[in-house]
């Protein structure tokens, strides 16, 4: 089979990321881990030899050529040139022990004042970095999505869960066509039985992913509800099932992936449907006031009653 020829530099780096992403799932395995590899660590790429590059992905070196080949590239080293300013990075996520040593060696080196720094550092640039033109592109494609759809199913489960009940409960309060997937007794997926094709599905799913979420997004999937994705890398098991992926970086200083990204897309959002929403959402919004009033909902400071004098 006669190859393509090599990309050029007028390729973007988003335009790398796809082919890959579009390639993943009809690789072999051993091309996967290391496409994967490629995908979570560009400097590496970049700036390693092929053969360190192998070793730390754990495969041999000529997979690294073949995965180029697979692509389209003549060589490796055509491939490294493009992906040295490829992707946006995803992040792997390490298991959670080892992430804590490392954390406490951190701060044990640093002190707790330069670790507070750079988590909160870190989150400021992953939350910017999920805003640039690609993120954006992303978020108004959704918002376009979630406005004109007949339900909008909600779905993030541990970590994510906390991502979609905000969302659900934003939306909420100016559309009343939201579904939060989340009951007692694991019955809150049911509702899924009533999703359709002119339904939306929003899921918040970020490595490790949650089987369960992934299984849900794909049986909606499968029957005809469009899915959108917040999620952490162009093949995770959510993104591979939808066309809208937003994608949020989880790497932190911290030994649990970072979930504040995730928050800030999702704010986002659900801002931008509220924003879409004209008089319609304006008028649903006042009435909800009136009956957070209608129940003091929230706490005020009310002038305190004088007593009369005796």
């Amino acid at each position: 089979m006669s190859l393509p020829a090599s990309p050029d530099a007028s390729q973007t780096a988003l335009s790398l990321g796809d082919r890959i992403a579009q390639a993943f799932a009809s690789l072999p395995p051993q091309l996967q881990t290391a496409a994967q590899f490629v995908l979570d660590h560009p400097d590496d790429v970049a700036l390693l030899s092929m053969r360190e590059q192998a070793r730390r992905a754990g495969v041999p070196p000529v997979t690294m050529t073949r995965l180029a080949r697979q692509l389209g590239f003549t060589d490796y080293a055509a491939f490294r040139d493009v992906q040295a300013s490829a992707l946006r990075r995803p992040i792997h996520t390490a298991e959670f022990s080892h992430r804590a040593g490392r954390l406490q060696k951190h701060q044990q080196q640093s002190g707790d004042g330069a670790l507070a720094a750079q988590i909160g550092w870190t989150m400021a640039d992953h939350i910017a970095g999920s805003h640039d033109e690609a993120g954006i592109s992303a978020l108004i494609a959704a918002a376009a999505q979630i406005e004109t759809a007949r339900r909008v199913y909600f779905l993030g489960l541990r970590s994510c869960h906390a991502v979609a009940f905000h969302a659900h409960y934003v939306h909420g309060l100016f559309r009343d066509n939201g579904v939060l997937l989340d009951g007692a007794g694991d019955t809150g997926f049911d509702a899924l039985r009533h999703a359709g094709t002119k339904d939306v599905l929003l899921v918040v799913s970020v490595a490790p992913y949650t089987t369960a979420a992934v299984e849900r997004a794909a049986y909606a999937s499968r029957h005809g509800t469009a899915i959108v994705a917040i999620t952490d890398s162009r093949v995770s098991p959510v993104a591979a099932i939808t066309r809208n992926c937003i994608l949020v970086p989880t790497e932190t200083p911290s030994f649990f992936h970072a979930i504040t990204p995730a928050f800030s897309v999702a704010e986002t959002l659900i801002a931008l449907v509220a924003a879409r929403g004209g008089e319609q959402a304006l008028s649903a919004i006042r009435n909800a006031e009136h009956q957070l009033d209608a129940f003091s909902t929230y706490w005020s400071r009310r002038p305190q009653r004088r007593k009369p004098k005796s």
